[in-house]
């Protein structure tokens, strides 16, 4: 009711003097909805077609149709879904890009959710905006792309503007093949190129489409068996899809609304730069707080990320380089190859004023980027989240699984990386990585640590560095740690994603030693495992999933463990699972190893462990311990 009053309110707002809006009521199951659609009859606004019983969307695009074939000066058509909202300028520009040459038979505008012409990513379904932000947005598009039109294989039906002599020849929708709808406007578009019509998109024109509401759970049935009868009537369909796609003729007017979206946000107060990967993690959290602090301060927050391949392994793009706001997808056109568009990206965040950039890291991004500071004239900040300024490995763990020592000979990295392989895209030799990397510490203007462990491994890479402490969470905001059992079972709690440098092959020793020995101990994983099924096999390891980093204090409470336990074997730089664990009220046991090492000797809130310790000895330790503090 809402979506179909919404889209005709927009309609009758928005259409030229003398438009006809003819409304097919395909028998509604809501009655007041056919209440409204026939109060809007008698007063005049809409003609009404009513089905007694449902007959699906060609049938009633056909019903359309022929009302509207029936009209004396047997106008243009545009057919329109009752999801949508349209604003002002959308039939004229539809009009005006189907009427620019002969043989153009429809025009369809994008939107937020349009298969081929959806924006801003063309890839996915986007949300549906609000009114007054989709009033914004179809102005800028306007701005961007007027007058443009793009020829494309087929319309989309979402709002399809028809020539009267393409309908003419081309004839009405299948009504026999494509039941209840979807695929029935490609068909009829295939049908009409074989005439020798055309079919473009109009990127000056953007209707917002709430999309997916007509058919509920039958969709995704639908649009499978509809591509299948799609692919037999017209063979080749999916090659011509796949082939503009691959194209991508759109792109540049894609990327010339993001710019014009990208320009009309800037704020007067200037911007910050912030350079960082896209893998989520304890990097993506810091940037996180860092875009909601200088928006609180009414600066922009820049974020510079690596794009992602779309298909097969997941990998960097080389050198390809997304430009956005620290809103999630918000600008996924504003890509640019780095180095060859680095003077181009330059333009574009000159006029943002940017005060500094502050390198969070360069994993998946080309090194040049580095330049654009110099471009802009502003300053870098370099912040220490990991190793992978000396190490191509970036964690620290070497042959066998451990924690290498961190040897001063580059041959010897070397030849560990030759052997295990790298984490880092790029394939530069060691020494030319340290090297390179002095010289970008030399340069910055700061360079950040989250903690004193992290700044003396920092200066023995390089002496010249002078790292500053800024610790990324304030261990004295923290509640009382809660009481051990003096005797029972011990239930440990595991938490985040633990991989082999998290210490998956230590949790997995440590469950297989308590069946062994048949130990009263238990482990909870409040996250995941690369292989959850080894561990559940014990009988001693219960696996949450993953979580939302907002649940994660109230589930690690629920699971009532006794304790927490840190099974990392690299020198980690924070660990916001460890604050996580000590905001649920649980001391922490760790290896005595980097800075939850340090943070836990600092506050005295857990145990820590001689790093290599064997699986029988841990448990020993996590089972002897009855104290909420101390060493082990």
């Amino acid at each position: 009711l809402r979506l179909t009053l919404d889209c005709l309110a927009s309609v009758r707002a928005h259409a030229p003097p003398g438009t006809r809006i003819i409304v097919v009521d395909d028998a509604s199951p809501e009655p007041e909805l056919a209440r409204a659609l026939a109060a809007l009859r008698r007063r005049g606004d809409i003609t009404l077609l009513s089905h007694a019983a449902n007959q699906g969307f060609p049938v009633s695009a056909n019903a359309g149709l022929r009302a509207a074939a029936a009209l004396p000066d047997r106008p243009d058509i545009v057919l329109l879904n009752s999801d949508t909202l349209v604003p002002a300028g959308w039939l004229e520009g539809l009009r005006a890009a189907v009427h620019a040459v002969p043989d153009i038979g429809t025009a369809t505008p994008l939107s937020n959710d349009a298969t081929i012409l959806s924006y801003p990513d063309a890839t996915a379904a986007n949300p549906a905006p609000d009114a007054a932000a989709h009033a914004r947005l179809a102005r800028l598009a306007a701005a961007a792309n007027g007058g443009m039109s793009v020829e494309i294989p087929t319309a989309v039906g979402f709002c399809m503007y028809i020539r009267r002599e393409c309908l003419d020849a081309v004839g009405l929708f299948r009504e026999d093949l494509f039941a209840q709808g979807y695929g029935e406007e490609n068909d009829f578009c295939i049908r009409a190129r074989h005439l020798g019509w055309r079919h473009v998109a109009v990127p000056g024109v953007h209707v917002a489409h709430v999309g997916g509401q007509s058919f509920g759970a039958a969709r995704a049935q639908l649009i499978a068996r509809n591509l299948a009868v799609l692919e037999r009537v017209h063979p080749g369909y999916r090659d011509l899809i796949a082939e503009f796609q691959a194209a991508d003729p759109l792109a540049e007017a894609r990327r010339r609304l993001d710019s014009a979206r990208w320009r009309a946000g800037r704020s007067r107060r200037g911007a910050v730069i912030l350079v960082t990967h896209d893998s989520g993690g304890g990097v993506e959290r810091v940037v996180r707080q860092r875009c909601a602090t200088l928006r609180a301060e009414g600066r922009r927050p820049i974020v510079l990320r690596p794009v992602w391949r779309r298909e097969g392994a997941r990998a960097y793009l080389p050198g390809l380089c997304l430009v956005g706001d620290g809103s999630a997808g918000a600008f996924p056109n504003l890509r640019f190859a780095i180095p060859g568009e680095l003077a181009a990206l330059a333009r574009l965040l000159r006029a943002d004023r940017p005060a500094a950039m502050e390198v969070h890291h360069l994993l998946g991004h080309d090194h040049a980027l580095l330049q654009l500071a110099e471009m802009l004239g502003i300053p870098v900040d370099t912040h220490v989240h990991d190793y992978a300024l000396f190490c191509p490995r970036i964690t620290l763990v070497g042959r066998e699984g451990r924690y290498c020592g961190e040897p001063d000979d580059a041959a010897v990295c070397e030849a560990c990386v030759t052997d295990l392989g790298r984490n880092v895209a790029e394939d530069i030799p060691v020494a030319t990585l340290r090297a390179r990397s002095a010289a970008d510490l030399a340069a910055s203007r700061r360079v950040v640590v989250p903690a004193a462990d992290v700044a003396a491994r920092l200066r023995r890479h390089f002496p010249g560095a002078a790292p500053e402490v800024e610790p990324l969470e304030d261990d004295a905001d923290l509640p009382p740690a809660a009481a051990l059992p003096a005797t029972g079972p011990r239930r440990v709690c595991v938490v985040g994603g633990i991989g082999t440098e998290k210490g998956y092959d230590v949790v997995l020793a440590c469950a297989r030693d308590a069946v062994a020995r048949g130990l009263p101990l238990t482990f909870t994983i409040v996250g995941h495992t690369p292989d959850d099924g080894r561990l559940l096999d014990t009988g001693r390891v219960f696996v949450t999933g993953p979580y939302r980093e907002d649940d994660a204090v109230a589930l690690i409470r629920d699971q009532g463990a006794h304790m927490a336990w840190l099974p990392s074997i690299w020198p980690e730089t924070w660990c916001f699972t460890l604050g996580h664990a000590w905001r649920a009220g649980l001391a922490v046991a760790a290896f005595d190893i980097g800075v939850p090492a340090e943070r836990i000797r600092r506050t005295g809130r857990g145990w820590l462990l001689p790093l290599g310790l064997p699986a029988p000895a841990i448990n020993n330790a996590l089972l002897a311990v009855r104290t909420v503090a101390g060493d082990v």
